[in-house]
């Protein structure tokens, strides 16, 4: 027998028309859809007219959820997998079942589209060719202290993800050891209340207290400790980086 595909379906962030249409094919073509939440999948119902049969994989049961999507796909149907929004497994549910997938010669498609990460990085004005991805910090705030300390060494553009309910202890914690370097704030990306600011942790963390924001968010912190030629002496140095100018060469 056939074995089914496994799609994984990129959905809006905040924006409904922040959808692809080969997105919204594989939706309405596939047997089964997989989600996160019922909310996320009944609002992909309403939003573009897709009614399927669907179920819930979530992080609390993700092993035994893994292994009965991966029942359906062994029989031949065509699962479709979404996050609650944006671009699933990535800082999602959904790792368990793509290797279980690949364990059990499943093919696995994705469907690009929206997306945080990339959202927040090319609005960041910072150096993007290369860039460390920290993700989620820890919870308590000295372990998330020592964590920000490690990243403040690495000297690299750098990714953080927190959750909205711990907005204001974790710029608190960014302030004491980020004080000196540049963040993006990308806030409620594609939403209408968006807000993207780039600035100093101690300033974004005034305008979150004086807003009350709290909703999900995105933080790019600018990197440091580049090398760099010094022109006169031409010897490598480290700080910002330093554009070299152009020189014609004589004939």
């Amino acid at each position: 027998m056939k074995k089914g595909n496994l799609y994984l379906v990129s959905i809006p962030i905040g924006h409904k028309d922040d959808i692809t249409l080969r997105a919204i094919n594989t939706l309405k073509s596939v047997d089964v859809i997989v989600a996160e939440e019922d909310k996320s999948v009944r609002k992909l119902f309403h939003d573009y007219d897709c009614k399927k049969e669907y179920y819930i994989l979530n992080e609390h049961n993700e092993e035994d959820d893994a292994a009965y999507v991966s029942d359906f796909l062994e029989k031949g149907e065509n699962v479709a997998l979404v996050s609650d929004c944006g671009t699933p497994v990535f800082a999602d549910p959904g790792q368990k079942l793509v290797a279980r997938c690949y364990q059990r010669g499943i093919r696995v498609i994705p469907i690009p589209g929206a997306s945080s990460l990339m959202s927040a990085l090319v609005v960041a004005s910072f150096n993007i060719k290369k860039f460390y991805f920290a993700g989620f910090l820890p919870k308590t705030s000295d372990e998330r202290l020592a964590e920000m300390k490690n990243i403040y060494s690495r000297g690299e553009v750098t990714v953080m993800m927190e959750t909205p309910y711990r907005i204001v202890p974790f710029f608190q914690d960014l302030a004491k050891i980020f004080h000196d370097r540049k963040l993006t704030f990308v806030y409620k990306v594609t939403m209408p209340e968006e807000r993207i600011i780039c600035d100093y942790p101690e300033k974004i963390l005034s305008i979150i207290e004086k807003d009350e924001l709290k909703g999900e968010f995105v933080v790019i912190a600018d990197g440091n400790h580049i090398e760099y030629f010094d022109n006169n002496k031409n010897t490598k140095s480290k700080g910002k980086y330093k554009k070299i100018p152009y020189k014609k060469k004589k004939r």
